[in-house]
């Protein structure tokens, strides 16, 4: 009886079935742009130079001087690359220097790098738009941002000079050749961040010798060790297993090592500070915490705009069907029947609109998750905050369930209003109603 009653006026109900499908719609397409958006931005940010995860000592963490280098570095790195979940591996030695040119200076981080080790945990380093990358991790070559050579005046071949701290605190300059300008996620670090080979700068530092660089090791130092894994939003299982490690190597060498000197008993006895991507950078963790958040209090405001919608068309229908109602009520219908049609009517109306809406959403969703959005003109902003212009959206079934349950509630709620008004009305009077 209620689903005949809502078409006893075809086009209306129509219309707002409509609006309701339209409304569902819109809402599922912006959350899985949204969320895609916020996705191209994490997946930008990790791939260029923040990586899955990151291990430093506990001194380096607390201030990061030049001589806080990670200790057990060979075990650990032998862990990582036995690990079947580890992807990739990068040690770094990470410096602050003063970088100059002829054209003016700037402060920087200088990242001693592993060239082949750093391509394969960072697409920063092999974005490179003139000249190569590092070649030899202890030539005098160096890599700069674009944004960074742009505003050093700088190009391919030219030289700058760093000035920075060794480790017994005197400050030391040296020269290097710029081999090539890298494109970097966000502008803002392309400022800040450049890279030259690891051991050049380390043995300039006084990390390691000369014998040390003869030996062949080919990780002999770093400061910090990034690494990728198969899947970032499921690495704790890694993190827990390098937490283990560093408990065990911290144990043997209390317990079993034979060690020359209380500095080198410190140092070694140096904890592990062991940090996944959202320890790294917690502003990308937080923006997936409050996005599903968010996206709900949209679709609830979309959602609310079409309860009026469905209130007002309820009312209407209430004032056209008075003397009906007002029959129905003199010939036995009690106030529950009559609340419950009213309700029930007003529910249909609404969810003749909801699967709609949401096989369109997931439809145009599927579709643009292929083949991307671009926009056009806001390159250069989005590319400030570290996003590419070509946006894939992404479906979102998590958000489906929540959806409809928001519906049901507040198309319950918009019925209270005109049933209330239909269990008001005098039978007698109602009928007289013309």
């Amino acid at each position: 009886m209620a689903w005949r009653n809502i078409w006893r006026s075809p086009w209306r109900s129509a219309v707002v079935i409509g609006s309701m499908a339209l409304g569902v719609w819109a809402g599922i397409f912006m959350m899985g742009w949204a969320t895609g958006l916020n996705d191209t931005r994490t997946v930008g940010m990790l791939d260029d130079n923040v990586g899955h995860g990151r291990v430093v000592s506990a001194a380096y963490e607390e201030r990061p001087d030049a001589d806080a280098i990670l200790p057990g570095l060979p075990g650990l790195l032998a862990h990582l690359q036995a690990d079947t979940q580890v992807t990739a591996v990068a040690p770094r030695v990470v410096v602050q220097a003063l970088i100059q040119s002829g054209a003016g200076a700037a402060p920087a981080m200088v990242l001693g790098v592993y060239p082949d080790a750093e391509q394969s945990v960072f697409k920063a380093s092999t974005n490179i738009t003139s000249g190569r990358f590092l070649a030899d991790a202890s030539a005098d070559e160096i890599v700069l941002g674009e944004e960074l050579a742009k505003r050093l005046e700088v190009g391919v071949d030219d030289r700058m000079v760093l000035t920075f701290q060794d480790i017994s605190g005197e400050v030391h300059s040296a020269l290097f050749y710029v081999v090539g300008l890298y494109d970097g996620a966000s502008n803002l670090l392309e400022e800040t961040m450049l890279y030259v080979p690891a051991l050049n700068v380390a043995q300039q530092m006084g990390l390691v010798d000369s014998a040390t660089l003869a030996s062949g090791v080919a990780f002999p130092v770093a400061h910090e060790v990034c690494f990728r894994v198969k899947d970032p939003y499921a690495m704790e299982a890694a993190l827990q297993d390098l937490a283990v490690l560093d408990s065990t190597r911290r144990y043997t060498i209390s317990t079993k090592s034979s060690i020359s000197s209380l500095e080198e008993l410190e140092h070694n006895d140096q904890p592990w500070v062991i940090k996944g991507w959202r320890s790294i950078s917690p502003e990308l963790g937080y923006a997936d915490e409050i996005m599903a958040q968010s996206l709900l209090l949209f679709m609830t405001i979309i959602l609310l705009a079409m309860a009026f919608g469905i209130l007002n068309t309820m009312l209407m229908a209430i004032l056209e069907r008075t003397r009906e109602l007002g029959m129905l009520m003199a010939v036995g219908m009690n106030k529950r029947r009559l609340f419950t049609l009213i309700v029930t009517e007003t529910l249909l109306l609404s969810f003749a609109g909801l699967p709609i809406g949401l096989l369109l959403g997931h439809g145009t969703l599927s579709i643009t998750s292929r083949t991307g959005i671009t926009l056009k003109g806001v390159e250069q902003g989005l590319a400030e905050f570290g996003m590419s212009s070509t946006i894939y959206p992404v479906t979102v079934p998590q958000f489906y369930l929540p959806i409809a349950a928001l519906v049901l509630v507040l198309a319950f709620l918009s019925a209270l209003y005109p049933a209330r008004k239909a269990l008001k009305l005098n039978p007698i009077e109602s009928m007289r109603v013309l």
